[in-house]
């Protein structure tokens, strides 16, 4: 292991006693404390406890499933209970690299490394809102928890995850937030799609993928209903009750007039002319996913997958890739064009796309029936089928829906007029 100095803010004896030195840097809580006791020459481990995570105080659902996954009674140095379900200490790696992925992925360096300005690491969980970890509190083991997530805190590429970009050519870097960023490797082709041959460049992101798309590969079995929306009913009548009263009745687009257009326009995954079968998990996720105004009328439908369909999904868990740098990078590919096919553009802004179909063709040389990616208006997830005769029209499960309001959650962010010297521009 890579010899790292270990540091202890809040414990001056110990400051002294290790001041200076260098060990080897150990992943697991016990061995430190075990490191405590030969130095200081007492039996400490009696009286400190090995500190984890408990379930409880896990935010993240993948963290939770992380936990659970190995789990022994013990003490949790997050909200500092004994005998509470926390993750083996004598087994938290998988734990700690995934709360370091989680890290990366939901928090921009420069707000937990001091040398930006930014604050201790564990003050990220402070904020109610985090998705991660509840606050710690009270602060009984607070070292022990920053030692835990924090050290090493450089591991060799292949062997773990770094929270700190660390220095390149004797400059200091910053890691971006993975949630909000785009790899290099993304960024390149998107600009010389602009101006190359679209199937010049099928290899290049081919190569990209090859080292780990059979780990996204997912089946949508045979039977399962999904559904599809389309703005407009496709006929309305007056309803006549025999008195005075009566209701307008309102009758949905079914069959192909809710399928998939012959001749579309270009698509988040498909070229102009080419036509694939777009649906989501549930009615509300199709509906949403049209983007309707409020007093629009949107007719729903369901549709019958007809066979086992091989899928890459693009909303792959994160813990899957929480080992090492290279797995994380790979996530970083993955989640990237998840976002990219979940976020809509605007009409005259189509050329975004073609990233997104050029990702579509290496699928389909490979295979694939299809794309499975996140929803950025609901909680389902949506399918674009490359063939469409591959799902049919079920009678059953159609109704129209009224949009009454939509509701915008958009909070104000830093911005400025100019920039000033101290800003430097990100690739998006």
């Amino acid at each position: 292991m890579p010899i790292q100095t270990l540091h202890w803010r809040n414990n001056n004896n110990l400051k002294s006693i290790f001041a200076g030195k260098t060990f080897n840097a150990m992943p697991k809580i016990t061995k430190f404390f075990e490191l405590k006791a030969a130095i200081m020459g007492q039996d400490l481990l009696e009286n400190d406890a090995a500190v984890s995570i408990c379930i409880d105080c896990a935010r993240h659902d993948s963290l939770k499933r992380t936990i659970q996954a190995d789990c022994i009674p013990g003490t949790c140095g997050v909200c500092c209970r004994d005998d509470v379900t926390v993750r083996n200490p004598d087994n938290v790696e998988p734990m700690v690299m995934l709360c370091r992925a989680l890290i990366r992925f939901y928090w921009e360096e420069f707000e937990y490394n001091s040398h930006f300005g930014g604050d201790n690491l564990l003050c990220l969980f402070n904020d109610e809102q985090n998705p991660v970890l509840n606050p710690v509190f009270p602060h009984t083991y607070w070292d022990e928890l920053d030692h835990l997530l924090g050290d090493p805190p450089y591991p060799d590429w292949d062997k773990g995850i770094s929270i700190y970009a660390g220095f390149l050519d004797g400059h200091r870097m910053m890691n971006r937030a993975i949630a909000g960023s785009q790899p290099p490797e993304i960024s390149d082709l998107r600009k010389r799609l602009d101006s190359s041959n679209f199937a010049a460049l099928l290899a290049e992101l081919d190569a990209l993928f090859d080292p780990f798309v059979d780990e996204l590969d997912v089946i949508i079995p045979k039977d399962e209903i999904w559904f599809r929306a389309r703005k407009g009913v496709s006929a309305e009548f007056h309803r006549y009750d025999g008195s005075f009263g009566g209701e307008i009745v309102r009758q949905p687009h079914i069959g192909n007039d809710i399928g998939p257009s012959p001749i579309p326009g270009n698509g988040r995954l498909n070229r102009e002319g080419f036509p694939v079968l777009y649906l989501g998990t549930t009615a509300y996720t199709a509906l949403a996913e049209i983007r309707p105004h409020p007093g629009h009328y949107v007719s729903v439908g369901g549709f019958r997958i007809l066979e086992d369909l091989k899928v890459a999904d693009f909303g792959a868990d994160i813990s899957r890739f929480a080992q090492n740098e290279v797995r994380l990078e790979m996530y970083g590919i993955v989640h990237a064009f998840d976002r990219m096919m979940s976020t809509p553009v605007t009409p005259d802004d189509t050329v975004r796309y073609l990233i997104t179909q050029l990702l579509a063709e290496v699928l389909k040389a490979r295979g694939y029936d299809g794309v499975q990616f996140r929803s950025s208006v609901s909680d389902g997830k949506n399918l674009c089928i490359f063939e469409p005769s591959k799902a049919r029209f079920e009678n059953g499960h159609s109704a129209v829906n009224y949009v009454k309001s939509l509701v915008y959650e958009a909070p104000e962010v830093p911005s400025i007029s100019v920039p000033i010297a101290g800003d430097y521009k990100l690739d998006r």
